[in-house]
């Protein structure tokens, strides 16, 4: 069966509102994010702006308004491995802490089939995806430490090589820099450049572009819930680096 959602925008919201404590955190939002889209969305704190990127990944529930992923509802969409997510942080569940490794591996399981049995998986290509993340992201002689014994920004670094591991046709990033060191930055500028040159999307919420400035296509400016700027800017020819 042909994929018809491949024609589609990869995010659309219309009139998105959502409430938190009885007050509208986004009200009346429209917009749609192209193919291809290299997207900053930026505006104080307290603007909306994590939560819009939540509100497009249908992990906060509307009050009004819809969303779609691809054309297709987020309670009706099949298909995650084409979205990589990278959250503010490190999640941290009970149990035996997972390594570095683990963790970023945890990215790749979205590619794998349910009806093809592990055994059959091409653990290859997995390993090699992991190992090109974590060495995107400066952690490769990490891997076998315990991801909880880092500190905030390494844990960031993990969470970027998680996404980067399941190799999305779109990369959301919730402040992806923060707390990231200036090397891990124009690192993952590289990598992120890699992906818009292969027409890849990506919704990166900011409070400084840093050297990811020369990528970015497009900029939505939030404030008090509303997307009160929505511009169209030249990408930087050459290198992030």
């Amino acid at each position: 069966m042909s994929d018809t959602s491949t024609s589609r925008p990869p995010f659309a919201v219309t009139g998105g509102r959502v409430r938190r404590d009885g007050r509208d955190v986004l009200s009346g939002v429209d917009l749609r994010v192209e193919p291809g889209d290299v997207l900053a969305v930026v505006g104080p704190n307290g603007a909306g702006k994590s939560t819009l990127v939540k509100a497009l990944l249908g992990l906060v529930p509307l009050a009004g308004g819809r969303v779609e992923i691809y054309g297709v509802p987020p309670a009706r969409f099949r298909g995650w491995r084409r979205i990589g997510y990278v959250p503010q942080r490190l999640p941290m569940g009970g149990g035996v802490p997972a390594t570095v490794r683990e963790v970023v591996m945890s990215g790749r399981v979205g590619r794998t089939s349910r009806w093809l049995p592990s055994l059959f998986a091409d653990r290859a290509a997995d390993r090699a995806a992991v190992d090109r993340a974590l060495e995107t992201v400066g952690l490769a002689e990490r891997a076998r430490e315990s991801s909880h014994l880092l500190s905030g920004g390494q844990q960031q670094r993990v969470l970027i090589a998680r996404a980067l591991a399941g190799e999305p046709d779109v990369l959301v990033m919730d402040e992806p820099t923060a707390g990231v060191d200036a090397r891990s930055q124009a690192a993952l500028a590289s990598a992120l450049r890699g992906l818009a040159d292969a027409g890849k999307t990506i919704v990166l919420v900011t409070h400084e572009f840093g050297p990811m400035e020369p990528l970015i296509t497009r900029t939505v400016e939030l404030r008090d819930g509303r997307v009160v700027r929505d511009d169209r800017v030249r990408r930087t020819a050459g290198s992030a680096a």
